[in-house]
């Protein structure tokens, strides 16, 4: 049994990574950066859909965001 990701918080950092590299791959666009507030951010959050709800919400804003996404950008399309 794998924990759930509210108990691997310090896990999010390496996924947002992952995610960001694997998603900006298929979408054939340059790699995009997180500011460190905006990982904190994610950080922060209670993620009841575990991973595969961090996984959508890292497309959702490599889509919606400029080249860097920062805390604001959390606030507004997370």
């Amino acid at each position: 049994h794998v924990p759930d990701l509210d108990q691997r918080k310090d896990d999010i950092p390496l996924l947002i990574d992952y995610f960001t590299n694997q998603i900006c791959s298929e979408q054939g666009i340059p790699a995009k950066k997180f500011e460190k507030q905006a990982v904190d951010k994610l950080q922060q959050r209670s993620w009841t859909g575990n991973i595969r709800e961090l996984r959508n919400v890292v497309e959702r804003l490599i889509i919606l965001s400029s080249s860097t996404i920062t805390a604001a950008d959390v606030d507004m399309f997370a």
